[in-house]
């Protein structure tokens, strides 16, 4: 759909069944007390532990590449448990009167940090990874009074996409997909306006990439970020949540050595993007989506096993 292209008619069904199924879900959750969601989305990450054997596997070996030694099986489950809380502060935010600050706040260093930046006039780069609530991230940072955008993908489903659209238009978060016309002159336009765009980079994604180390993995992270902001001159801030539910904000200098060719600004760039990612993955795996997702592209044999070479070091 996302190309072009039109579903089958079993396609169509599943689609359907699936868009349905989720509808009722939040039309039942939105019915629901906090502490009930809660232990729902508690529940629901104790089941995926269970019955998602690959998903179990990729996240033992992505934790064990990135701390460097095993890890017990508690361990993985804490990370499914992790992945299960972020559900439920995400859904908290779709109810309107859910404020922006009720468990995310904005450290005073990455405030100013944002203010001068955006001070600046050229438009502000902010990085971020798919680590804590960063759907709350977005909405704490808009609460704030920064102006801000989202570079984002469609949803398989463009009916799904409306929902992305309910959960951040309403919070003053606007979204740009990359795949519709115009998306890139939508970038260019809020950076030459002074505001920020925000660009998640911690995931492979089908979009030009760099290989960088992140933790303990090599891993294809997409360049679009670095590109955009060495272009338009923009400054470019690194901003995640903390484990002690705080946003932390940092400068990251986009500036070569003179003589540096393009490619290599980008590359130089990156690193230093992935470098500060990976300081801040390492001080909360646990919450990172990323444990979920091989950091290259997944690889099965024919009889369906996962192979995970391309997590760990040596694997």
């Amino acid at each position: 759909m996302r190309s072009g292209a039109s579903w089958s008619r079993g396609q169509r069904l599943k689609n359907d069944a699936l868009h349905a199924l989720i509808r009722g879900a939040l039309a039942t959750v939105a019915r629901l007390p906090r502490g009930a969601v809660a232990l729902l989305c508690h529940a629901l990450a104790a089941l995926a532990w269970l019955v998602l054997p690959r998903e179990r596997a990729l996240c033992r070996a992505r934790l064990e590449a990135g701390l460097g030694h095993p890890v017990p099986a508690r361990r993985v489950r804490a990370a499914f448990r992790g992945a299960g809380a972020v559900l439920a502060d995400t859904l908290a935010l779709l109810d309107p009167a859910e404020p922006a600050g009720r468990t995310l706040a904005l450290a005073p260093a990455g405030r100013d940090a944002f203010r001068e930046a955006l001070a600046e006039g050229r438009g502000v780069v902010f990085v971020s990874a798919h680590l804590g609530p960063w759907e709350r991230l977005a909405a704490v940072l808009a609460a704030e009074g920064f102006p801000v955008a989202t570079v984002a993908r469609e949803s398989y489903d463009p009916r799904l996409t409306g929902l992305y659209d309910r959960l951040r238009a309403p919070r003053g978060v606007r979204s740009i997909y990359r795949g519709r016309p115009g998306a890139a002159t939508t970038i260019a336009r809020e950076l030459r306006a002074g505001r920020a765009v925000g660009f998640l980079i911690d995931l492979p994604s089908r979009v030009p990439s760099h290989p960088c180390r992140l933790f303990g993995a090599d891993a294809d992270l997409p360049v679009g970020a670095a590109r955009i902001a060495l272009a338009r001159g923009a400054a470019v801030l690194v901003g995640t949540t903390a484990p002690d539910r705080t946003i932390h904000i940092c400068r990251v200098d986009p500036g070569a050595p003179s003589g540096a060719t393009r490619a290599d600004g980008e590359r130089i760039l990156m690193e230093r993007l992935a470098r500060e990612l990976d300081a801040r993955i390492a001080a909360g795996p646990d919450a990172w989506l990323g444990l979920f997702a091989p950091a290259q592209a997944r690889r099965e044999s024919p009889d369906g096993r996962v192979s995970l070479r391309s997590v760990g070091n040596s694997r």
